[in-house]
């Protein structure tokens, strides 16, 4: 994975804008979200990990199981 932090993991904004480099940083982020929100099981599996709608960073397991659901950037 690209520009991760070991401890960290990936920047919210920086996932997002991996995923959808053709929009803006703030439309990128409202579909990124929503991208999660939408996709079936998604949310389900990144609950137990810890994921929150509003944190500022993904970490690895997060950004591992948005890559399975999403496919890569």
């Amino acid at each position: 994975m690209e520009i991760m932090n070991r401890k960290r993991g990936m920047a919210f904004g920086r996932a997002a804008m991996r995923y959808y480099p053709d929009l803006g940083y703030q439309a990128a982020l409202r579909r990124f979200r929503r991208e999660i929100c939408e996709t079936p099981g998604l949310l389900d599996a990144l609950t137990p990990l810890g994921y929150e709608e509003h944190h500022r960073y993904l970490t690895p397991q997060e950004m591992q199981v948005i890559e399975e659901r999403l496919g890569e950037p």
